[in-house]
């Protein structure tokens, strides 16, 4: 059977055609978590924050140097939004989050929202109420896992009974950052992770450290690594009370004389099992006291200082 070769060359040509076509229909997905690209700017506080942090640890210098720090400059003050924004972005892809939020939020905005509007800071979310009358099927249907759909509820429930009660930003001044801590870790699905994040970027608090975070976890690591020595980080330093009894001249009375004298001790390891000059909460805590009441400004250096492969790891001694 002879076979025609001007078809087939045709039949090909058509087929890449199509193939080319369904390529450029896909929905343009971005490289980078959009939400990330937000403007940023310096706050009015960086200058004598970063001036007392140099201060404080010299060695922070040349990261202050390298990194400019900046903060985003819209801040969501719909603290419901953001917070079920965070759990549902818990422990997947940013790309299955964005997918997710997208689905949640049309549910309750038809023909109103996209996925690039939303990328663009689409505003637009439902109510805790509306969220507590909707069944968990219709959540599961959106894409939430039943344990991220109870979660989301639970949420709705705390906001709508007022168990919540910092609705806006003027009603958080008052509020400490242990009150602030108090009311969500009442909540299913937010650990105290979730709330130093929440307090360092919704909230701009300056004096807060995830002592959970990885990455800020190895970038102290790299850091501090000098001081690791023995097995323990670093030193405390301690006041101790030296009482000495001395005679008058006269020798009919005594005087008591107090010191008071600064002495170092090794620093005790903390508890967990870190391992391999792994630093523990406790090891973290007690390095980063130098850093207050700017641990927030320190913090987002150590997450620089984590990916900084230039930075130089001084060996375990």
């Amino acid at each position: 059977m002879e076979i025609d070769s001007t078809k087939t060359a045709a039949n090909t040509n058509a087929t890449i055609a199509a193939v080319a076509t369904a390529k450029d229909s896909k929905p343009n997905v971005p490289e980078v978590d959009p939400w990330t690209k937000r403007p940023k700017h310096i706050p009015s506080y960086a200058e004598e924050a970063l001036a007392h942090l140099c201060k404080a640890d010299p060695a922070l210098a040349p990261l202050i140097a390298k990194y400019p720090y900046s903060i985003y400059s819209d801040h969501d003050t719909n603290y419901f939004r953001v917070l079920t924004r965070t759990i549902l972005g818990q422990q997947i892809h940013w790309k299955a989050a964005r997918s997710i939020i997208y689905k949640f939020v049309s549910y309750y905005f038809p023909d109103q929202v996209t996925l690039e509007s939303l990328d663009a800071g689409d505003k637009r979310f439902p109510s805790p109420e509306q969220v507590l009358a909707t069944s968990m099927d219709i959540l599961r249907q959106r894409g939430l896992s039943e344990r991220k759909a109870s979660y989301v509820q639970d949420l709705a429930r705390h906001f709508a009974e007022g168990k919540i009660t910092f609705t806006d930003k003027a009603a958080l001044q008052s509020m400490t950052d242990e009150e602030v801590a108090s009311q969500l870790l009442c909540v299913r699905g937010i650990g105290p992770w979730t709330v130093d994040m929440f307090m360092m970027d919704s909230l701009e608090r300056l004096d807060v450290l995830p002592t959970l975070d990885l990455g800020i976890r190895r970038g102290m690591e790299k850091h501090f690594r000098k001081d690791y020595k023995n097995g323990v980080w670093g030193s405390i330093t301690e006041e101790v009370e030296i009482t000495e009894a001395d005679m008058d001249t006269r020798g009919s009375s005594s005087q008591v004389i107090t010191k008071v004298v600064t002495k170092k001790k090794s620093g005790a390891r903390g508890k967990g099992k870190a391992k391999n000059g792994e630093m523990t909460c406790e090891d973290m805590e007690r390095m980063a006291e130098r850093w207050r009441p700017y641990r927030t400004i320190a913090s987002w250096y150590m997450w620089r200082n984590a990916d900084d492969e230039e930075a130089i790891k001084a060996p375990i001694i």
